[in-house]
Protein backbone atom coordinates (compact mmCIF):
# COMPACT_ATOMS: atom_id res chain seq x y z
CA UNK A 1 0.00 0.00 0.00
CA UNK A 2 2.86 2.38 0.86
CA UNK A 3 4.56 1.54 -2.44
CA UNK A 4 1.36 2.24 -4.37
CA UNK A 5 0.95 5.57 -2.57
CA UNK A 6 4.52 6.59 -3.36
CA UNK A 7 4.01 5.55 -6.95
CA UNK A 8 0.85 7.63 -7.20
CA UNK A 9 2.55 10.61 -5.58
CA UNK A 10 5.46 10.38 -8.06
CA UNK A 11 3.05 10.21 -10.97
CA UNK A 12 1.24 13.26 -9.64
CA UNK A 13 4.48 15.22 -9.22
CA UNK A 14 5.55 14.15 -12.70
CA UNK A 15 2.30 15.39 -14.17
CA UNK A 16 2.68 18.71 -12.35
CA UNK A 17 6.24 19.06 -13.67
CA UNK A 18 4.91 18.77 -17.24
CA UNK A 19 1.78 20.80 -16.57
CA UNK A 20 3.62 23.85 -15.24
CA UNK A 21 5.81 24.59 -18.31
CA UNK A 22 2.88 23.73 -20.59
CA UNK A 23 0.66 26.22 -18.75
CA UNK A 24 3.36 28.91 -18.82
CA UNK A 25 3.85 28.38 -22.58
CA UNK A 26 0.09 28.59 -23.13
CA UNK A 27 -0.18 31.84 -21.16
CA UNK A 28 2.78 33.39 -23.01
CA UNK A 29 1.43 32.38 -26.43
CA UNK A 30 -2.07 33.69 -25.73
CA UNK A 31 -0.65 36.90 -24.29
CA UNK A 32 1.61 37.49 -27.33
CA UNK A 33 -1.30 36.95 -29.75
CA UNK A 34 -3.66 39.19 -27.75
CA UNK A 35 -0.96 41.84 -27.40
CA UNK A 36 -0.40 41.83 -31.16
CA UNK A 37 -4.13 42.06 -31.94
CA UNK A 38 -4.66 44.81 -29.38
CA UNK A 39 -1.70 46.84 -30.62
CA UNK A 40 -2.86 46.64 -34.23
CA UNK A 41 -6.36 47.67 -33.15
CA UNK A 42 -4.91 50.68 -31.30
CA UNK A 43 -3.03 51.66 -34.47
CA UNK A 44 -6.29 51.63 -36.46
CA UNK A 45 -8.58 53.06 -33.77
CA UNK A 46 -8.17 56.80 -34.61
CA UNK A 47 -9.78 56.09 -38.00
CA UNK A 48 -13.06 55.26 -36.27
CA UNK A 49 -13.04 58.32 -34.01
CA UNK A 50 -14.59 61.55 -35.19
CA UNK A 51 -12.16 64.44 -35.34
CA UNK A 52 -13.02 67.68 -33.59
CA UNK A 53 -14.43 70.43 -35.74
CA UNK A 54 -16.01 70.25 -39.14
CA UNK A 55 -14.04 69.06 -42.09
CA UNK A 56 -14.96 70.34 -45.49
CA UNK A 57 -15.60 68.07 -48.42
CA UNK A 58 -12.73 69.66 -50.33
CA UNK A 59 -10.23 68.99 -47.54
CA UNK A 60 -11.53 65.42 -47.25
CA UNK A 61 -11.01 64.76 -50.94
CA UNK A 62 -7.59 66.39 -50.76
CA UNK A 63 -6.64 64.15 -47.83
CA UNK A 64 -7.90 61.10 -49.74
CA UNK A 65 -5.84 62.05 -52.80
CA UNK A 66 -2.76 62.58 -50.63
CA UNK A 67 -3.10 59.12 -49.07
CA UNK A 68 -3.41 57.42 -52.44
CA UNK A 69 -0.48 59.41 -53.83
CA UNK A 70 1.74 58.19 -50.99
CA UNK A 71 0.52 54.61 -51.44
CA UNK A 72 1.10 54.78 -55.21
CA UNK A 73 4.68 55.97 -54.72
CA UNK A 74 5.30 53.21 -52.15
CA UNK A 75 4.01 50.54 -54.55
CA UNK A 76 5.97 52.07 -57.45
CA UNK A 77 9.33 52.11 -55.65
CA UNK A 78 8.71 48.58 -54.31
CA UNK A 79 7.82 47.33 -57.81
CA UNK A 80 10.92 48.76 -59.52
CA UNK A 81 13.14 47.70 -56.61
CA UNK A 82 11.79 44.15 -56.90
CA UNK A 83 12.28 44.25 -60.67
CA UNK A 84 15.94 45.17 -60.19
CA UNK A 85 16.38 42.49 -57.53
CA UNK A 86 14.92 39.86 -59.88
CA UNK A 87 17.06 41.07 -62.80
CA UNK A 88 20.21 40.66 -60.69
CA UNK A 89 19.06 37.66 -58.63
CA UNK A 90 18.17 35.24 -61.45
CA UNK A 91 21.57 35.43 -63.24
CA UNK A 92 23.31 35.22 -59.84
CA UNK A 93 21.22 32.12 -59.01
CA UNK A 94 22.21 30.58 -62.35
CA UNK A 95 25.93 30.99 -61.73
CA UNK A 96 25.58 29.90 -58.11
CA UNK A 97 23.69 26.68 -58.89
CA UNK A 98 24.93 25.68 -62.35
CA UNK A 99 28.52 26.95 -62.62
CA UNK A 100 31.89 26.61 -60.88
CA UNK A 101 34.08 29.68 -60.41
CA UNK A 102 36.68 31.02 -58.03
CA UNK A 103 34.42 33.55 -56.24
CA UNK A 104 31.52 31.15 -55.74
CA UNK A 105 31.92 30.93 -51.92
CA UNK A 106 31.94 34.74 -51.76
CA UNK A 107 28.74 34.98 -53.81
CA UNK A 108 27.17 32.24 -51.71
CA UNK A 109 28.03 34.12 -48.52
CA UNK A 110 26.01 37.09 -49.79
CA UNK A 111 22.82 35.01 -49.71
CA UNK A 112 22.13 35.99 -46.10
CA UNK A 113 23.03 39.69 -46.40
CA UNK A 114 19.40 40.82 -46.50
CA UNK A 115 18.66 38.93 -43.29
CA UNK A 116 21.77 39.40 -41.14
CA UNK A 117 22.77 42.99 -42.05
CA UNK A 118 20.30 45.73 -41.03
CA UNK A 119 19.12 48.25 -43.67
CA UNK A 120 20.67 51.02 -41.58
CA UNK A 121 24.19 49.69 -42.20
CA UNK A 122 23.60 49.19 -45.91
CA UNK A 123 22.36 52.78 -46.14
CA UNK A 124 25.42 53.94 -44.20
CA UNK A 125 27.70 52.03 -46.57
CA UNK A 126 26.04 53.62 -49.60
CA UNK A 127 26.43 57.10 -48.10
CA UNK A 128 30.13 56.53 -47.54
CA UNK A 129 30.55 55.11 -51.05
CA UNK A 130 28.19 57.12 -53.28
CA UNK A 131 27.30 60.10 -51.09
CA UNK A 132 28.19 63.68 -51.91
CA UNK A 133 31.39 63.27 -49.91
CA UNK A 134 31.68 59.56 -50.58
CA UNK A 135 34.78 57.74 -51.73
CA UNK A 136 33.76 57.55 -55.40
CA UNK A 137 32.73 61.20 -55.71
CA UNK A 138 35.84 62.43 -53.88
CA UNK A 139 38.08 60.27 -56.01
CA UNK A 140 36.54 61.38 -59.31
CA UNK A 141 36.62 65.04 -58.27
CA UNK A 142 40.33 64.80 -57.59
CA UNK A 143 41.14 62.81 -60.73
CA UNK A 144 38.97 64.85 -63.13
CA UNK A 145 39.43 68.17 -61.27
CA UNK A 146 35.67 68.69 -60.81
CA UNK A 147 34.04 71.26 -58.56
CA UNK A 148 30.80 69.33 -58.06
CA UNK A 149 30.34 65.61 -57.26
CA UNK A 150 29.48 63.75 -60.50
CA UNK A 151 27.13 61.18 -58.91
CA UNK A 152 24.04 62.57 -57.16
CA UNK A 153 21.63 59.70 -57.79
CA UNK A 154 21.67 58.42 -54.20
CA UNK A 155 19.24 61.00 -52.78
CA UNK A 156 16.52 60.35 -55.35
CA UNK A 157 14.03 57.75 -56.51
CA UNK A 158 16.79 56.04 -58.53
CA UNK A 159 18.98 55.83 -55.45
CA UNK A 160 16.20 54.24 -53.38
CA UNK A 161 15.57 51.64 -56.10
CA UNK A 162 19.29 50.81 -56.46
CA UNK A 163 19.80 50.44 -52.71
CA UNK A 164 16.66 48.31 -52.32
CA UNK A 165 17.37 46.21 -55.41
CA UNK A 166 20.97 45.28 -54.60
CA UNK A 167 20.29 44.91 -50.89
CA UNK A 168 17.47 42.42 -51.50
CA UNK A 169 18.64 40.54 -54.61
CA UNK A 170 20.28 37.84 -52.39
CA UNK A 171 16.76 36.75 -51.38
CA UNK A 172 15.94 36.04 -55.03
CA UNK A 173 19.33 34.42 -55.56
CA UNK A 174 18.98 32.12 -52.56
CA UNK A 175 15.35 31.15 -53.21
CA UNK A 176 15.86 30.43 -56.92
CA UNK A 177 19.26 28.71 -56.58
CA UNK A 178 17.88 26.31 -53.95
CA UNK A 179 15.31 25.17 -56.51
CA UNK A 180 17.58 25.36 -59.56
CA UNK A 181 20.34 23.12 -58.18
CA UNK A 182 17.77 20.47 -57.18
CA UNK A 183 16.13 20.21 -60.61
CA UNK A 184 16.31 16.70 -62.10
CA UNK A 185 18.79 16.28 -64.93
CA UNK A 186 16.64 14.03 -67.13
CA UNK A 187 14.37 16.73 -68.73
CA UNK A 188 17.39 18.96 -69.43
CA UNK A 189 19.40 16.13 -70.99
CA UNK A 190 16.42 14.97 -73.04
CA UNK A 191 15.97 18.49 -74.42
CA UNK A 192 19.68 18.64 -75.31
CA UNK A 193 19.48 15.33 -77.17
CA UNK A 194 16.50 16.67 -79.09
CA UNK A 195 18.70 19.48 -80.45
CA UNK A 196 17.51 22.33 -78.25
CA UNK A 197 19.88 25.17 -77.39
CA UNK A 198 20.59 26.05 -73.76
CA UNK A 199 18.67 29.32 -74.03
CA UNK A 200 15.65 27.61 -75.60
CA UNK A 201 15.71 24.93 -72.89
CA UNK A 202 15.78 27.66 -70.23
CA UNK A 203 12.95 29.56 -71.94
CA UNK A 204 10.67 26.55 -72.45
CA UNK A 205 11.55 24.15 -69.60
CA UNK A 206 13.76 25.50 -66.83
CA UNK A 207 12.05 28.87 -66.45
CA UNK A 208 8.68 27.28 -65.67
CA UNK A 209 10.34 24.93 -63.17
CA UNK A 210 11.89 27.80 -61.21
CA UNK A 211 8.98 30.22 -61.72
CA UNK A 212 7.30 29.46 -58.35
CA UNK A 213 10.60 30.20 -56.60
CA UNK A 214 10.99 33.46 -58.53
CA UNK A 215 7.48 34.59 -57.59
CA UNK A 216 7.97 33.53 -53.96
CA UNK A 217 11.25 35.42 -53.65
CA UNK A 218 9.86 38.44 -55.50
CA UNK A 219 6.86 38.56 -53.15
CA UNK A 220 9.17 38.66 -50.12
CA UNK A 221 11.37 41.34 -51.69
CA UNK A 222 8.33 43.43 -52.66
CA UNK A 223 7.05 43.23 -49.10
CA UNK A 224 10.43 44.25 -47.67
CA UNK A 225 10.65 47.21 -50.06
CA UNK A 226 7.02 48.11 -49.40
CA UNK A 227 7.78 48.28 -45.66
CA UNK A 228 11.08 50.11 -46.15
CA UNK A 229 11.63 52.79 -43.54
CA UNK A 230 15.25 53.60 -42.70
CA UNK A 231 16.49 53.71 -46.31
CA UNK A 232 13.68 56.00 -47.47
CA UNK A 233 13.99 58.13 -44.32
CA UNK A 234 17.68 58.72 -45.12
CA UNK A 235 17.57 59.01 -48.93
CA UNK A 236 14.10 60.41 -49.61
CA UNK A 237 14.02 64.02 -50.72
CA UNK A 238 11.08 66.43 -50.40
CA UNK A 239 8.08 64.83 -52.07
CA UNK A 240 9.66 61.35 -51.92
CA UNK A 241 8.12 59.44 -49.05
CA UNK A 242 6.63 56.00 -48.45
CA UNK A 243 3.70 54.99 -46.27
CA UNK A 244 6.04 53.86 -43.48
CA UNK A 245 7.83 57.21 -43.34
CA UNK A 246 4.57 59.16 -43.46
CA UNK A 247 3.09 57.14 -40.60
CA UNK A 248 6.17 57.92 -38.53
CA UNK A 249 6.09 61.62 -39.41
CA UNK A 250 2.34 61.94 -38.80
CA UNK A 251 2.57 60.20 -35.41
CA UNK A 252 5.84 61.74 -34.16
CA UNK A 253 6.22 65.13 -35.88
CA UNK A 254 2.82 66.59 -36.75
CA UNK A 255 0.87 64.50 -34.18
CA UNK A 256 -1.81 63.84 -36.81
CA UNK A 257 -2.95 60.50 -35.39
CA UNK A 258 -5.94 60.28 -37.70
CA UNK A 259 -3.73 60.45 -40.80
CA UNK A 260 -1.28 57.98 -39.30
CA UNK A 261 -4.11 55.53 -38.58
CA UNK A 262 -5.53 55.85 -42.11
CA UNK A 263 -2.11 55.21 -43.61
CA UNK A 264 -1.56 52.25 -41.27
CA UNK A 265 -4.90 50.72 -42.26
CA UNK A 266 -4.24 51.30 -45.95
CA UNK A 267 -0.74 49.81 -45.72
CA UNK A 268 -1.80 46.73 -43.77
CA UNK A 269 -4.76 46.11 -46.08
CA UNK A 270 -2.49 46.25 -49.14
CA UNK A 271 0.18 44.06 -47.53
CA UNK A 272 -2.46 41.46 -46.63
CA UNK A 273 -3.21 40.90 -50.32
CA UNK A 274 0.49 40.40 -50.98
CA UNK A 275 0.71 37.90 -48.12
CA UNK A 276 -2.29 35.92 -49.40
CA UNK A 277 -0.74 35.84 -52.87
CA UNK A 278 2.58 34.72 -51.36
CA UNK A 279 0.85 31.95 -49.37
CA UNK A 280 -0.97 30.62 -52.45
CA UNK A 281 2.24 30.55 -54.52
CA UNK A 282 4.13 28.89 -51.68
CA UNK A 283 1.45 26.21 -51.40
CA UNK A 284 1.58 25.47 -55.13
CA UNK A 285 5.38 25.42 -55.09
CA UNK A 286 5.42 22.87 -52.27
CA UNK A 287 3.03 20.63 -54.20
CA UNK A 288 5.00 20.69 -57.45
CA UNK A 289 8.49 20.53 -55.94
CA UNK A 290 10.43 17.39 -56.79
CA UNK A 291 13.91 16.84 -55.31
CA UNK A 292 14.25 13.23 -56.41
CA UNK A 293 16.48 11.94 -59.17
CA UNK A 294 19.94 12.81 -60.43
CA UNK A 295 20.82 16.53 -60.46
CA UNK A 296 22.66 18.58 -63.09
CA UNK A 297 26.35 18.76 -62.20
CA UNK A 298 27.79 22.34 -62.14
CA UNK A 299 30.27 23.14 -64.92
CA UNK A 300 32.88 25.82 -65.40
CA UNK A 301 32.01 29.16 -66.98
CA UNK A 302 32.79 28.93 -70.68
CA UNK A 303 32.11 30.93 -73.82
CA UNK A 304 32.56 34.63 -74.52
CA UNK A 305 28.96 35.58 -73.75
CA UNK A 306 28.86 33.70 -70.44
CA UNK A 307 32.22 35.09 -69.30
CA UNK A 308 31.19 38.63 -70.23
CA UNK A 309 27.83 38.30 -68.46
CA UNK A 310 29.54 36.89 -65.36
CA UNK A 311 32.11 39.71 -65.33
CA UNK A 312 29.45 42.43 -65.65
CA UNK A 313 27.22 40.81 -63.03
CA UNK A 314 29.98 40.31 -60.47
CA UNK A 315 31.30 43.84 -61.05
CA UNK A 316 27.83 45.32 -60.41
CA UNK A 317 27.35 43.22 -57.27
CA UNK A 318 30.74 44.31 -55.95
CA UNK A 319 30.14 47.97 -56.79
CA UNK A 320 26.60 48.27 -55.37
CA UNK A 321 26.76 45.81 -52.46
CA UNK A 322 30.26 44.55 -51.74
CA UNK A 323 31.97 47.94 -51.78
CA UNK A 324 29.47 49.66 -49.40
CA UNK A 325 29.84 46.80 -46.91
CA UNK A 326 33.63 46.87 -47.22
CA UNK A 327 33.62 50.62 -46.55
CA UNK A 328 31.95 50.00 -43.18
CA UNK A 329 34.50 47.36 -42.22
CA UNK A 330 37.37 49.49 -43.55
CA UNK A 331 36.41 52.55 -41.49
CA UNK A 332 35.59 50.57 -38.32
CA UNK A 333 39.05 49.61 -36.90
CA UNK A 334 40.19 53.20 -36.29
CA UNK A 335 37.33 53.84 -33.87
CA UNK A 336 36.81 50.41 -32.30
CA UNK A 337 39.06 50.95 -29.27
CA UNK A 338 37.59 54.37 -28.33
CA UNK A 339 34.12 53.00 -28.99
CA UNK A 340 34.51 50.06 -26.61
CA UNK A 341 35.62 52.43 -23.88
CA UNK A 342 32.55 54.61 -24.44
CA UNK A 343 29.85 54.32 -21.80
CA UNK A 344 27.05 54.85 -24.31
CA UNK A 345 28.28 51.98 -26.48
CA UNK A 346 28.65 49.52 -23.60
CA UNK A 347 25.17 50.41 -22.31
CA UNK A 348 23.56 50.06 -25.74
CA UNK A 349 25.37 46.76 -26.33
CA UNK A 350 24.12 45.39 -23.00
CA UNK A 351 20.58 46.57 -23.74
CA UNK A 352 20.75 44.92 -27.18
CA UNK A 353 21.91 41.57 -25.79
CA UNK A 354 19.21 41.56 -23.09
CA UNK A 355 16.50 42.53 -25.60
CA UNK A 356 17.66 39.98 -28.19
CA UNK A 357 17.86 37.16 -25.63
CA UNK A 358 14.42 37.94 -24.20
CA UNK A 359 12.87 38.24 -27.66
CA UNK A 360 14.44 34.96 -28.80
CA UNK A 361 13.19 33.08 -25.74
CA UNK A 362 9.62 34.41 -26.03
CA UNK A 363 9.55 33.71 -29.79
CA UNK A 364 10.69 30.10 -29.28
CA UNK A 365 8.15 29.47 -26.51
CA UNK A 366 5.29 30.92 -28.56
CA UNK A 367 6.35 29.17 -31.77
CA UNK A 368 6.88 25.76 -30.13
CA UNK A 369 3.54 25.82 -28.31
CA UNK A 370 1.70 26.85 -31.47
CA UNK A 371 3.52 24.26 -33.63
CA UNK A 372 2.89 21.54 -31.02
CA UNK A 373 -0.84 22.25 -31.02
CA UNK A 374 -0.85 22.09 -34.81
CA UNK A 375 1.09 18.80 -34.77
CA UNK A 376 -1.41 17.37 -32.29
CA UNK A 377 -4.26 18.16 -34.67
CA UNK A 378 -5.85 20.82 -32.46
CA UNK A 379 -6.56 23.01 -35.48
CA UNK A 380 -9.04 21.59 -37.96
CA UNK A 381 -8.81 24.46 -40.41
CA UNK A 382 -5.20 24.53 -41.62
CA UNK A 383 -5.82 27.74 -43.56
CA UNK A 384 -6.52 29.58 -40.31
CA UNK A 385 -3.31 28.15 -38.84
CA UNK A 386 -1.24 29.43 -41.74
CA UNK A 387 -3.06 32.75 -41.77
CA UNK A 388 -2.28 33.42 -38.11
CA UNK A 389 1.43 32.80 -38.74
CA UNK A 390 1.38 35.07 -41.80
CA UNK A 391 -0.54 37.99 -40.27
CA UNK A 392 2.57 39.51 -38.59
CA UNK A 393 4.22 39.71 -42.03
CA UNK A 394 1.44 42.07 -43.13
CA UNK A 395 2.01 44.47 -40.23
CA UNK A 396 5.07 46.70 -40.15
CA UNK A 397 7.21 47.72 -37.21
CA UNK A 398 6.12 51.35 -37.58
CA UNK A 399 2.44 50.36 -37.34
CA UNK A 400 3.12 48.34 -34.18
CA UNK A 401 5.14 51.23 -32.74
CA UNK A 402 2.35 53.66 -33.56
CA UNK A 403 -0.18 51.38 -31.88
CA UNK A 404 1.89 51.31 -28.68
CA UNK A 405 2.37 55.09 -28.82
CA UNK A 406 -1.37 55.62 -29.24
CA UNK A 407 -2.11 53.26 -26.33
CA UNK A 408 0.41 54.97 -24.04
CA UNK A 409 -1.02 58.36 -25.00
CA UNK A 410 -4.48 57.28 -23.87
CA UNK A 411 -3.33 55.64 -20.63
CA UNK A 412 -0.57 58.16 -19.73
CA UNK A 413 1.89 55.32 -19.17
CA UNK A 414 5.51 55.47 -20.34
CA UNK A 415 6.96 53.02 -22.85
CA UNK A 416 9.23 50.44 -21.17
CA UNK A 417 11.88 48.06 -22.60
CA UNK A 418 9.50 45.18 -21.88
CA UNK A 419 7.11 46.62 -24.49
CA UNK A 420 9.96 46.64 -27.03
CA UNK A 421 10.54 42.94 -26.36
CA UNK A 422 6.81 42.19 -26.71
CA UNK A 423 6.58 44.16 -29.96
CA UNK A 424 9.57 42.34 -31.46
CA UNK A 425 8.18 38.99 -30.29
CA UNK A 426 4.74 39.62 -31.77
CA UNK A 427 6.32 40.36 -35.16
CA UNK A 428 9.15 37.78 -35.18
CA UNK A 429 7.71 34.59 -33.66
CA UNK A 430 6.50 33.23 -37.06
CA UNK A 431 10.17 33.00 -38.13
CA UNK A 432 10.90 30.74 -35.16
CA UNK A 433 7.68 28.82 -35.90
CA UNK A 434 8.90 28.03 -39.40
CA UNK A 435 12.22 26.67 -38.09
CA UNK A 436 10.50 24.54 -35.43
CA UNK A 437 7.79 23.32 -37.79
CA UNK A 438 10.41 22.17 -40.29
CA UNK A 439 11.98 20.04 -37.56
CA UNK A 440 8.59 18.67 -36.47
CA UNK A 441 7.75 17.70 -40.04
CA UNK A 442 10.92 15.58 -40.16
CA UNK A 443 9.76 13.45 -37.21
CA UNK A 444 8.34 10.16 -38.60
CA UNK A 445 4.62 9.76 -38.09
CA UNK A 446 5.05 6.34 -36.46
CA UNK A 447 7.22 7.92 -33.76
CA UNK A 448 4.52 10.51 -33.03
CA UNK A 449 1.80 7.85 -32.99
CA UNK A 450 3.83 5.61 -30.64
CA UNK A 451 4.44 8.54 -28.31
CA UNK A 452 0.72 9.30 -28.14
CA UNK A 453 -0.08 5.63 -27.54
CA UNK A 454 2.50 5.01 -24.79
CA UNK A 455 2.29 8.36 -23.01
CA UNK A 456 -0.32 8.86 -20.28
CA UNK A 457 -1.37 12.29 -21.55
CA UNK A 458 -0.79 14.92 -24.23
CA UNK A 459 1.81 16.93 -22.30
CA UNK A 460 3.97 13.92 -21.50
CA UNK A 461 4.27 12.83 -25.14
CA UNK A 462 5.12 16.28 -26.43
CA UNK A 463 7.60 17.24 -23.75
CA UNK A 464 9.30 13.83 -23.85
CA UNK A 465 9.33 13.34 -27.64
CA UNK A 466 8.77 16.58 -29.56
CA UNK A 467 10.89 18.85 -27.40
CA UNK A 468 14.11 16.77 -27.59
CA UNK A 469 13.67 15.95 -31.29
CA UNK A 470 13.05 19.64 -32.12
CA UNK A 471 16.05 20.86 -30.14
CA UNK A 472 17.91 21.98 -33.27
CA UNK A 473 14.83 23.79 -34.54
CA UNK A 474 14.41 25.54 -31.19
CA UNK A 475 18.04 26.72 -31.21
CA UNK A 476 17.78 27.77 -34.86
CA UNK A 477 14.59 29.73 -34.17
CA UNK A 478 16.19 31.40 -31.17
CA UNK A 479 19.28 32.43 -33.17
CA UNK A 480 17.17 33.68 -36.08
CA UNK A 481 14.82 35.84 -34.01
CA UNK A 482 17.62 37.12 -31.76
CA UNK A 483 19.52 38.26 -34.86
CA UNK A 484 16.42 40.06 -36.14
CA UNK A 485 16.09 41.79 -32.77
CA UNK A 486 19.75 42.87 -32.81
CA UNK A 487 19.44 44.54 -36.21
CA UNK A 488 16.09 46.23 -35.54
CA UNK A 489 16.40 50.01 -35.46
CA UNK A 490 12.82 50.83 -36.49
CA UNK A 491 10.96 49.78 -33.33
CA UNK A 492 13.41 51.43 -30.88
CA UNK A 493 13.25 54.62 -32.97
CA UNK A 494 9.46 54.55 -33.23
CA UNK A 495 8.82 53.75 -29.57
CA UNK A 496 11.23 56.47 -28.33
CA UNK A 497 12.23 54.65 -25.16
CA UNK A 498 13.43 56.87 -22.32
CA UNK A 499 17.06 56.20 -21.36
CA UNK A 500 17.08 52.88 -23.21
CA UNK A 501 19.12 52.73 -26.39
CA UNK A 502 19.90 49.63 -28.41
CA UNK A 503 23.05 49.29 -30.49
CA UNK A 504 21.17 49.72 -33.78
CA UNK A 505 19.56 52.94 -32.52
CA UNK A 506 22.93 54.09 -31.18
CA UNK A 507 24.43 53.50 -34.65
CA UNK A 508 21.56 55.39 -36.31
CA UNK A 509 22.10 58.43 -34.09
CA UNK A 510 25.84 58.40 -34.74
CA UNK A 511 25.16 58.36 -38.48
CA UNK A 512 22.56 61.13 -38.10
CA UNK A 513 25.19 63.25 -36.36
CA UNK A 514 27.58 62.62 -39.32
CA UNK A 515 29.96 60.69 -37.06
CA UNK A 516 30.45 58.07 -39.76
CA UNK A 517 33.66 56.41 -38.45
CA UNK A 518 32.06 55.81 -35.04
CA UNK A 519 28.86 54.62 -36.74
CA UNK A 520 30.89 52.18 -38.86
CA UNK A 521 32.63 50.84 -35.75
CA UNK A 522 29.31 50.27 -33.98
CA UNK A 523 27.83 48.90 -37.21
CA UNK A 524 30.66 46.37 -37.58
CA UNK A 525 29.71 44.94 -34.18
CA UNK A 526 26.11 44.64 -35.43
CA UNK A 527 27.27 42.95 -38.65
CA UNK A 528 29.48 40.43 -36.85
CA UNK A 529 26.78 39.62 -34.28
CA UNK A 530 24.11 39.19 -36.96
CA UNK A 531 26.33 37.02 -39.20
CA UNK A 532 27.30 34.72 -36.31
CA UNK A 533 23.67 34.20 -35.29
CA UNK A 534 22.39 33.67 -38.85
CA UNK A 535 25.20 31.25 -39.71
CA UNK A 536 24.35 29.36 -36.52
CA UNK A 537 20.65 29.37 -37.45
CA UNK A 538 21.39 28.08 -40.97
CA UNK A 539 23.75 25.42 -39.63
CA UNK A 540 21.21 24.15 -37.13
CA UNK A 541 18.36 24.23 -39.65
CA UNK A 542 20.25 22.27 -42.33
CA UNK A 543 20.60 18.49 -42.52
CA UNK A 544 24.37 18.54 -43.07
CA UNK A 545 25.21 18.02 -39.42
CA UNK A 546 22.98 14.94 -39.22
CA UNK A 547 24.45 13.43 -42.38
CA UNK A 548 28.01 14.04 -41.24
CA UNK A 549 27.23 12.55 -37.86
CA UNK A 550 25.77 9.41 -39.43
CA UNK A 551 28.73 9.00 -41.72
Amino acid sequence: MIFEADKGRCAKLKKISFCLPFSVAAVITIFVLIFFAGTVFQAFSPVFHKTSGSVSRASGSSDFASLWRILFFTIKQAFFSTLLAVAVGIPAAYFLSCRKFFFKPVLQSLSSVSLCIPPLLVALGFVMTFGMNGVINNGLQRILNLNEPPFTFLYSFTGIVIVHGFYNFPIIMRTVSDTWKNLPASPYEAALLSGGSRFRIFRTVTFFQILPSIVTGASIVFLYCFFSFIIVLLFGQTGISTVEVEIYRAAKTTLDFSKAAKLALLETFTASFIILFYASILKRGNKTRNDSGRKIAPKRINGFFEKTAASVLFAMIFLFLGLPLLMILFKAPAKLVPLFSSRGFSTSLRNTMVTAFSTGILCVITAFFYAALEKAGMFRNLFCVRFITLIPMAVSSVVIGFGITNLMRKTNFSVSPALLVLCQTSLSWPFAYQQIKNQMDKIPQDVTDAAKLLSPDFMDSYFRILFPLCKRGLLSGFAFTAAISIGDATLPLTLSLNRFETLSLYTYRLAGAYRFPEACAAGSVLIISGIILFVLADFLASDKRIKNGRN
